[in-house]
């Protein structure tokens, strides 16, 4: 993508910067310096509940295989980022989908409420828990840490997750308006 006089050029399309910034905050919205990207697609009631009780011990997890109807988090794609999302009760948690320790798909890992209340997500991997709210490794001991996100939900159900910047290749022209 290119400007020209005002204008952004890519192969397929060609948009002023009004509609470029139109389009844009259709997909996002700024608060508290970040820019907040709508999840497409994904809807608070379609995420797992972690904290429901009737859903809690109604799956079992096999030690090698996962099961397709076992619960898990979802795996977004925003502003060129993997996400991993969870729920917990009306709380929607983002975290990069790889493990920190070696790239384990962190949106199958189980939710863990530790001792002190806080939550974690555990690596289906190697069993690493990382806290939910800081990405803070729990267990085992060591200096790691997942990214986290903020997320906002709006009162439809509707989720965005903050970014502090637009990713290096936003804007690229690789991608589709």
């Amino acid at each position: 993508m290119t400007s020209r006089g005002g204008w952004f050029v890519n192969s397929k399309h060609l948009r002023t910067c009004a509609e470029v910034v139109k389009i844009l905050w259709i997909f996002m919205s700024l608060s508290d310096g970040y820019l907040f990207f709508k999840v497409e697609n994904v809807h608070i009631s379609d995420l797992y509940d972690w904290s429901d009780p009737k859903q809690k011990g109604k799956y079992s997890r096999p030690k090698l295989k996962r099961r397709e109807s076992a619960p898990s988090g979802s795996l977004v794609h925003i502003n060129e980022e993997k996400i991993a999302l969870f729920r917990h009760g009306e709380k929607v948690y983002a975290m990069q989908e790889k493990c920190p320790h070696l790239g384990g798909p962190l949106h199958l890992g189980d939710i863990e409420e530790l001792p002190d209340k806080s939550l974690c997500v555990r690596c289906p991997w190697h069993s690493w828990r990382f806290s939910l709210d800081t990405g803070r490794l729990v267990l085992p001991k060591k200096d790691k840490v997942a990214i986290t996100f903020p997320v906002t939900v709006d009162a439809e159900g509707n989720i965005s997750i903050g970014f502090l910047e637009f990713a290096s290749d936003y804007f690229s022209g690789s991608g589709e308006f």
